[in-house]
């Protein structure tokens, strides 16, 4: 009985491997095939969760996460009536089975032990690929944003865009953390995290995603710096930055010009442009006037149906993965939704509240969660990095710092 026990949980464990690197790996996302083995390893994982968890139990946050995705699937039905855009849907599907992990795992994740190294050993080659080539030419990365064929012939080469570096940019400050304890614990681990963290921030200097530079930056001050319980305040403290940003740029000179110098003929430039044609002719320049948009269908939207949200009526928005979702699906949608992207930051942070280093590593991380989440759009390549690689991070913090539970949550 303990050998079968033993085999199903090495297979659930390749099953999560194969998820976690197919999330974010480049190569794997052009072809359908990779998505079928995906679905296939999904459909494993739950099988042998249910033969080891018997009888299930499930929580209040796992049933609204199931109920959720029951209601995403009969809206894109009625939306489309056909039944192949269910599979479409890849993205909340992945992200509740991840959610559902998370609570299959809370106290058997050493399991899953070696699959940090191994994730972040991959990002490394494909950070290195990407930025080399954007070197070369640095205009590839608006085409590695797009979703067409045109990207294929990077993508099996191991150069990313979007899906590569965005799921990096939530998780940053906890891979920096990680880094940081691996120091003294784990010297192997330390040198494979530092020579991340180099190919990190190579990436997003030569692609230069002004939400992935911002995000990233500020989660790393809030790491360093910010030494508060509540996240509300460093929420709050993200939001001055950028205000703060904007207005440098619109009004001192020499930082607008390094910032233009720095990121010449990237997203960052561009934006800055249109932000300063903006505010001198009152023109809204393209790169800003589409996201402005998209942030205005979903407002729009949520005005309109408030409760349950637009449903199949009507399809605006495009640009925040909490806006679109609150206002297709309603305040009880985009609650789910954040219920389950936050929630491993958050539980740890409640889980060892009494531990000042995973409590700042926790906020960091929601501040980039929330910042990208609200600012940015949402597909499946976030799942497993927010949700497993994340988790495994955060206990492998646990145990080079000797972190204890909170004693009113050991008594519970």
């Amino acid at each position: 009985m303990f050998k079968n026990v033993l085999s199903l949980g090495f297979i659930q464990k390749i099953a999560v491997l194969y998820l976690v690197i197919w999330t974010v790996s480049p190569p794997l996302q052009v072809d359908t095939v990779y998505r079928i083995i995906a679905l296939a390893c999904a459909v494993i994982w739950v099988a042998i969760w249910f033969v080891r968890e018997n009888p299930i139990t499930l929580g209040k946050e796992q049933i609204g996460a199931i109920f959720f995705l029951i209601a995403v699937m009969v809206v894109v039905y009625f939306e489309k009536y056909d039944f192949s855009a269910l599979i479409k849907q890849i993205a909340f599907i992945m992200l509740v089975i991840c959610f559902m992990m998370t609570y299959f795992y809370d106290d058997k994740w050493d399991e899953l032990y070696g699959i940090v190294p191994i994730v972040l050993v991959l990002l490394t080659i494909w950070n290195y690929k990407t930025f080399t080539l954007l070197i070369e030419d640095h205009t590839i990365a608006r085409l590695l944003v797009r979703d067409d064929e045109a990207t294929y012939e990077y993508l099996r080469q191991g150069i990313g865009g979007y899906s590569l570096i965005y799921p990096q940019v939530c998780i940053s400050p906890l891979i920096v953390a990680w880094t940081f304890k691996a120091f003294k614990n784990n010297k192997i681990f330390f040198a494979i995290g530092a020579v991340w963290a180099y190919t990190f921030v190579r990436l997003l200097e030569l692609a230069g995603y002004s939400i992935a530079l911002f995000a990233s930056t500020v989660g790393l001050i809030i790491l360093i710096f910010y030494r508060g319980k509540k996240v509300a305040p460093a929420f709050i403290i993200t939001i001055l930055m950028f205000a703060l940003v904007m207005a440098a740029i619109l009004y001192i000179a020499p930082f607008r010009e390094w910032i233009l110098e720095t990121f010449d003929g990237t997203a960052v430039a561009r934006k800055v442009n249109d932000l300063i044609s903006t505010s001198e002719t009152g023109v809204t320049g393209d790169s800003i006037q589409l996201r402005i948009q998209a942030y205005s269908n979903s407002l729009s939207d949520m005005i309109k149906y408030p409760i349950i949200g637009s449903l199949w009526r009507e399809s605006g928005g495009g640009h925040s993965a909490v806006l679109d979702t609150i206002s297709k699906y309603g305040w009880l949608g985009g609650y789910a939704l954040v219920m389950m992207f936050y929630h491993v930051p958050l539980h740890y942070k409640h889980q060892y509240s009494n531990n000042k280093f995973i409590i700042s590593t926790a906020n960091a991380t929601l501040i980039t969660l929330m910042f990208v989440s609200i600012m940015d759009s949402f597909n499946y390549s976030f799942t497993c990095i927010i949700m497993i690689v994340s988790s495994l991070l955060f206990e492998d913090i646990i145990n080079w710092s000797g972190a204890k539970k909170h004693e009113s949550i050991m008594d519970s």
